[in-house]
């Protein structure tokens, strides 16, 4: 299955079958996260994966009982680190000494710059671009999905601090999404998308 293939084919699952994904499988899933890109290549995304009945149970009380969130194999409570933006001077430098990545002076300072404000950031600062980068890695987890025959769900509509308390999740992380993962229970039909010239511009 090719990448555009994948993506046609993906869906919101919310009905699962009753049987386990493999190991085998969630290794892929959190295999193909890891590849994601990331500013600088902080790479913030943590992933905690929840297997527990009565952990799932909690998680889909914190999800205003989406009971799909429950009767999923698996949860993956997509976190990201808000501390780990403090190592972007050193993720910056390697990326400044990697001598096929050719960049002016201007882009230097700019990242410098940019670096440095990142550096000494409060963590509520680093949230929207903490939030952005996960959710390109949480992408390719449900793209490969696909690939394996699973079906999952964004799920956004969740109380975060029930989740942290759920979980005991310490303050540094922000849970970005959970992510329902099985065998799909249902194959809906895909939902309407805005034409390609509803949605671009050509200057």
């Amino acid at each position: 299955m090719d990448v555009y293939e994948a993506i046609k084919r993906r869906r919101s699952i919310r009905k699962f079958k009753k049987e386990s994904i493999s190991q085998e499988q969630i290794e892929k899933l959190i295999e193909v996260a890891r590849f994601a890109p990331s500013g600088s290549n902080v790479q913030p995304w943590r992933f905690i994966i929840i297997k527990d009945k009565n952990l799932k149970a909690g998680l889909c009380k914190a999800s205003y009982d989406q009971k799909f969130v429950e009767d999923a194999s698996i949860v993956i409570v997509c976190c990201g680190d808000l501390l780990s933006w403090k190592k972007v001077k050193e993720t910056s430098r390697e990326i400044l000494k990697d001598k096929q990545i050719q960049l002016n002076k201007k882009t230097k300072d700019a990242l410098e710059i940019r670096t440095n404000k990142a550096a000494i950031a409060e963590m509520g600062e680093r949230m929207p671009t903490t939030m952005l980068n996960v959710a390109i890695a949480i992408e390719h987890i449900v793209l490969e999905a696909v690939e394996l025959g699973l079906g999952s769900c964004w799920v956004r509509l969740f109380d975060e601090k029930k989740i942290k308390q759920t979980l005991n999740l310490p303050d540094h992380l922000c849970v970005v999404a959970i992510l329902p993962i099985g065998l799909p229970d249902e194959d809906p039909p895909p939902r309407p998308r805005m034409s390609v010239s509803a949605i671009t511009s050509i200057i």
